[in-house]
């Protein structure tokens, strides 16, 4: 088995797990929670510009690699958020890059 050399883990992530509840009126509501801040490598992988009616936006997507370690990093599924130098980015999909490594790839992507 091998896993990312603590070299390669040189950004801090902080993990913001959602989770959905129902108010008085029957409304469905999101919350984000504060998970744990995990070791990461991040890398930019593209960048475009989105139109809007009034105006565009810049859409960064990154790829995050993380050692996986089931009790940590469980809360980290597609509707989960990451804060990576102050900025949110919203996961897209997660893959374990071999089935015999403790590697977890992320696509994330900033909206601003």
């Amino acid at each position: 088995m091998s896993v990312i050399s603590a070299g390669q883990l040189r950004h801090r992530v902080t993990v913001y797990t959602a989770s959905t509840a129902v108010d008085t009126y029957g409304q469905r509501s999101q919350t984000l929670t504060v998970g744990p801040t995990i070791y990461a490598e991040v890398r930019a992988t593209g960048a475009s510009e989105i139109g809007y009616g009034d105006g565009a936006a810049m859409r960064t997507q990154y790829q995050i690699r993380i050692r996986w370690r089931t009790g940590v990093n469980a809360g980290i599924d597609a509707t989960a958020q990451l804060e990576y130098r102050g900025d949110r980015l919203q996961v897209q999909g997660l893959v374990r890059e071999r089935e015999e490594e403790d590697v977890m790839l992320i696509d994330a992507v900033r909206v601003a």
